[in-house]
């Protein structure tokens, strides 16, 4: 999985948390692209299992995603489980 720095959105564009690490694996299945991944931020972060958010990597592309599980990891981190639900483009 690709590594990158990332902000993170709500769809009216503001800022939950920004300069995170995600890792993203992108698959394609009966011809399309579906991408997830893991979001590492700290405690202080408010994304919640179930709610949808957009995704701004380092790289230019975007796209929204649902966070599918808020992992406590210990310390201040948080491992965040993430499914994409548009295009990464």
């Amino acid at each position: 999985m690709p590594f990158h720095r990332c902000a993170i959105c709500l769809a009216d564009g503001s800022v939950v948390a920004q300069d995170v690490d995600v890792s993203i694996d992108v698959v394609n299945r009966h011809g399309v692209d579906e991408w997830f991944g893991t979001i590492t931020v700290t405690h202080l972060a408010s994304l919640a299992a179930g709610q949808r958010y957009v995704l701004k990597l380092d790289d230019g592309r975007s796209g929204e995603f649902l966070v599918r599980r808020n992992t406590f990891a210990g310390g201040v981190n948080r491992a965040v489980a993430i499914q994409g639900m548009s295009a990464l483009r």
